[in-house]
């Protein structure tokens, strides 16, 4: 069977009410979201794990120096451009409902219009603004860097950062482009609940970026500071991780093929469809660009200690695991199912599929973030290599991640709540809550600047954090879910009460396992037994506690292969 056809067998003509309920009972079925996020958070694992192993790779390699501060910004900003001031993730969460009603009434030519519509938009709205971040970095760099001394007391900013960080700025800025083509095939696949191949792409690029590191080191050496680095290296460096992300975008967009969409750019200004769902982005754009700014204000304000920015991107690439395994894959999972429950009127099954998302996603992410706080500093020992494992690289590791940590349970509650919104049509609600969480961000990280080197990390860390729980509490407070909200109350508190008893024997035997055994064997030992032990007295306290969270996760991981209910023709399962 042709991947067209299996498309067109997705796109039932009747895909909410189905043959005798079928399919609404899979859109509404916490196991049924539990399996799909299961299938995204497998291979999401992979790729994190990857993007991990760069980050550690990079600090290895270019060390606590202003290089590696330098690198990783660039390396960073058409991230920031894409996924940010453009709303990639979002846009990404926009698209997908714009196309569910074309797959379900099986009209592929029509998803091929609006996707490529969407595309042809995206790369003409980054060919106005790449330029304008290639000369505002530099002099962004020079006025947050200002009275910056690294911890050793080098200076923070000089003339050779500026003209490094303008040359890989040039060499990086075409990846801009071919993150909007990776957003536009990965909607097309999300839409189509196709999530494996979108998932596991970004491993390609991580892998492909990791060799190029290596190869710097290879051939130019680890731990050069700015001034001493060659062109060469600053050429391998940009061209490499570009060409990294060339690769992924080709995947994606043969991911986009096997669904039946030959994804090409499209002139959308001229479409009707298209403008109506992009003038609804508006807001998105918005939120997505406040929420950019925070993650730019963070490497930027780090830049003002030598390998603060590294060490900064080596806590979140952490911080963010857990958003990537739990968040994201409920969020996906939930954000075709709540589309169409939303387009068929079901507002109860619509409100108890959400609340019940949040919830299995906040059962992974609360024990995380508290596991986080404890094993900070095994995690930091394990992580360093090279260059970063100097004690003030372990320390700007470890402080930042613990910070960083109770963050995720806002960042979570956030994301999640945000794609429950944008299935609904509601893009106001979600800007409202990032404008509030970026004002205390950007305020508390303006007053972090006033910290001395040693602490200015967890200062910026804690100010990130604080806003995303503020922010999070605020958006699923507006969501008014009246009475079926407060069913997350029970399940949250089943949650904390886990996450409360997990952490105190994870924190005497890391102690433990420290004090018996020297040197990094007993930091990795730390890091090890002691989330082995946190996972088993969390799984065991949620089973004496019977929370419906861990019986969705079960049937998710036992029915993981089996296919989805969705792909039914004619009431039958194919």
């Amino acid at each position: 069977m042709t991947a067209a056809d299996q498309s067109e067998q997705v796109a039932s003509s009747e895909p909410v009410t189905g043959s005798g309920g079928e399919v609404l009972d899979d859109l509404t079925s916490a196991s049924g979201t539990a399996r799909d996020s299961v299938t995204v958070g497998v291979w999401t694992a992979l790729s994190r794990g990857t993007g991990v192993i760069r980050v550690v790779v990079i600090g290895a390699v270019l060390g606590p120096t202003f290089l590696g501060n330098t690198y990783q910004l660039t390396n960073s900003l058409p991230n920031l451009i894409y996924y940010g001031f453009l709303a990639g993730s979002l846009f990404v969460s926009l698209l997908v409902p714009a196309l569910v009603q074309h797959i379900d009434e099986r009209r592929p030519r029509d998803v091929a219009r609006v996707s490529g519509g969407f595309l042809g938009i995206a790369l003409a709205s980054l060919l106005m603004l790449a330029p304008v971040a290639v000369v505002l970095l530099p002099e962004l760099l020079k006025v947050t860097a200002l009275g910056g001394v690294g911890i050793s007391g080098s200076a923070a900013q000089d003339g050779s950062q500026i003209g490094v960080t303008r040359l890989l700025i040039l060499l990086t800025i075409p990846q801009v482009f071919l993150y909007a083509v990776v957003g536009s095939a990965t909607a097309v696949m999300y839409a189509h609940r196709k999530f494996a191949l979108a998932a596991a792409a970004p491993l390609v690029e991580n892998l492909g970026i990791i060799l190029v590191l290596v190869l710097s080191g290879l051939f130019y050496g680890t731990g050069k500071e700015l001034g001493a680095q060659s062109t060469g290296q600053v050429l391998l460096l940009g061209l490499g991780s570009t060409g990294a992300v060339a690769l992924h975008a080709a995947i994606q967009w043969w991911g986009a093929r096997r669904s039946g969409v030959l994804l090409r750019p499209r002139a959308g200004w001229r479409d009707p469809e298209v403008l109506v769902t992009i003038r609804k982005a508006l807001r998105s754009v918005s939120q997505a660009g406040l929420l950019a700014l925070q993650l730019l204000a963070l490497l930027l304000v780090s830049n003002r200690v030598a390998g603060g920015t590294v060490a900064i991107q080596m806590a979140l690439n952490f911080y963010y695991l857990p958003i990537a395994l739990a968040a994201t894959p409920v969020a996906l999972a939930l954000l075709p199912r709540l589309s169409r429950l939303h387009q068929s009127d079901s507002t109860d099954e619509f409100t108890s599929t959400f609340v019940e998302g949040l919830g299995l996603a906040l059962f992974l992410a609360v024990p995380a973030a508290v596991g986080f706080v404890v094993l900070a500093d095994p995690i930091a020992h394990t992580i360093a290599a090279g260059q970063m494992a100097s004690p003030e690289g372990l320390a700007m590791i470890s402080g930042a991640l613990a910070a960083l940590s109770l963050g995720l349970i806002g960042e979570t509650t956030f994301y999640v709540t945000t794609q429950a919104a944008y299935a609904r049509g509601d893009t106001r609600t979600p800007l409202v809550s990032m404008a509030l969480q970026a004002g205390i961000c950007l305020t508390l990280c303006a007053l972090a600047t006033f910290a001395p080197a040693h602490s200015l990390l967890p200062a910026i860390a804690a100010a990130y954090a604080v806003a995303a729980i503020l922010g999070g509490a605020h958006l699923f407070l507006r969501m008014g879910l009246g009475r079926r909200g407060r069913q997350l109350l029970g399940s949250l508190g089943r949650i904390v009460i886990g996450a409360i008893v997990m952490a105190v024997p994870v924190y005497f035997i890391a102690r433990l396992l420290v004090a018996h055994l020297d040197g990094r064997l007993g930091q990795i030992a730390a890091l090890i037994v002691g989330a082995a032990v946190g996972a088993i007295t969390f799984g065991l306290t949620q089973l004496v506690l019977r929370s419906p969270e861990l019986a969705w996760l079960g049937a998710g991981l036992r029915n993981r292969r089996a296919a989805p209910v969705a792909e039914v023709a004619g009431g039958e399962t194919q």
